[in-house]
């Protein structure tokens, strides 16, 4: 049987279900707090948990919100990049709590899905935006991969797909030094990723570019411009958040009275 977005939020449920009596004998030699409230006990509280899973759960085509994907490419993201989903994956890609790698997932999953309505059948292959080197030294592991390695743990990923690591970063590229990209203005980040990919996919094969976070589209289209020119069939992208996606209704977690814009500014 397929395992679908609902499944794979069941199988969460399970996993905290199952894990909260060992979460809560190691709080007593590792304390741990909520990412998003602080409230102690959990890496994500049951409120916090609830309020990011409804904020996920309606994916949305987000390419209009990306100025610089060019040629345009359609991407889904599962969330805005705001609140909640944003807390934790600035805890996840930060402070290094992969303890929210499951909970991500779960919402990563469901934007896979949503995606693949769209997909040509036949194998479709899975390609993961490459943390920069500096970026790997620093926090030791590429999130975007840890995400996707832990949707095909659990089976959620959708049918007829594969996590494949077909991106990797030229040695001497031209990925300009200075700040972090989501600190660039227009023009730097357009010139920051130019030239900094190259595609290792299968020649002829389908591919969607997966990432964390969806600014500009600047990352997402080097990304497909390297796939491209190693040979593969770019079909679309996938994202965890939007910066600034189109109009869609406000969710649980986003009363205009309570957040303003620019609480998690990238």
């Amino acid at each position: 049987m397929p395992v679908t977005p609902r499944t794979a939020r069941a199988l969460d449920r399970a996993a905290a279900r199952v894990l909260r009596p060992l979460a809560e004998a190691a709080e007593v030699l590792l304390p741990v707090e909520c990412a998003v409230c602080r409230a102690p006990g959990a890496a994500l509280c049951r409120a916090c948990r609830m309020v990011l899973r409804r904020s996920c759960a309606r994916p949305f085509e987000a390419s209009s919100a990306a100025p610089m994907l060019e040629p345009p490419l359609p991407v889904v993201a599962a969330g805005r990049y705001a609140h909640g989903l944003a807390a934790c994956l600035l805890a996840l890609k930060t402070t290094g709590r992969t303890d929210l790698v499951p909970v991500l997932a779960a919402c990563l999953a469901t934007a896979l899905h949503a995606a693949a309505r769209d997909w040509p059948p036949g194998p479709v292959l899975l390609v993961p935006v490459p943390s920069a080197p500096a970026a790997l030294r620093r926090r030791w592991f590429d999130p975007v991969r840890l995400l996707l390695e832990d949707c095909a743990r659990r089976g959620v990923l959708p049918a007829g797909t594969v996590v494949h690591r077909g991106l990797r970063h030229r040695a001497g590229g031209t990925m300009r030094r200075g700040p972090a990209q989501k600190r660039r203005g227009t023009a730097g980040r357009r010139a920051g990723p130019a030239g900094s990919l190259r595609g290792a996919a299968v020649t002829g094969a389908p591919c969607v570019v997966v990432d964390d976070v969806l600014t500009t589209g600047a990352t997402l289209g080097e990304a497909a411009r390297a796939l491209r020119a190693g040979g593969a069939e770019v079909v679309g992208a996938v994202v965890l958040a939007a910066v600034r996606p189109p109009a869609v209704p406000l969710t649980a977690d986003s009363p205009a009275a309570r957040w303003g814009p620019g609480e998690y500014p990238v």
